[in-house]
């Protein structure tokens, strides 16, 4: 028989999971979103989510022409019940998040907070996405 714990347990992930059915079944390359008429990716709940054209080439002047193909979009901004914050990484993400944000010397894994937040989203609305995780 289970306890209440496992039960809120299965019930946690359960709403996480709804909440993240926006996120594409497939991240889509920088490069390959410049090439389309109309860049998007679907989502996992089968919705298509379109990328501003506008937002493609601000990044396009951030990340080198030559690492177009290693970008996925969109971008992750990981929440979870641990932190305060969203985490973010890889190397490129990084890179973008950074100079958007004004940072110069800029790690291999950080945490940004409302303000940051905020600003990351009203720049980049479409290209950016959270995503809940459960620990």
């Amino acid at each position: 028989m289970t306890n209440q714990s496992d039960r809120s347990d299965r019930l946690l992930k359960k709403q996480i999971f709804n909440l993240n059915r926006h996120l594409p079944r497939q991240r889509k390359n920088l490069k390959l979103l410049l090439e389309e008429d109309k860049p998007h990716v679907i989502g996992s709940d089968g919705t298509r989510h379109r990328f501003k054209r506008d937002e493609l080439k601000r990044i396009s002047e951030i990340v080198p022409e030559n690492q177009y193909q290693q970008l996925k979009l969109p971008i992750y901004l990981e929440i979870d019940s641990q932190t305060t914050g969203a985490r973010i990484s890889g190397k490129l993400e990084l890179k973008i998040i950074c100079i958007i944000l004004g940072i110069e010397d800029c790690p291999g894994e950080m945490y940004i907070y409302r303000p940051d937040l905020r600003l990351i989203r009203r720049q980049l609305p479409t290209t950016t996405q959270y995503i809940f995780l459960v620990r």
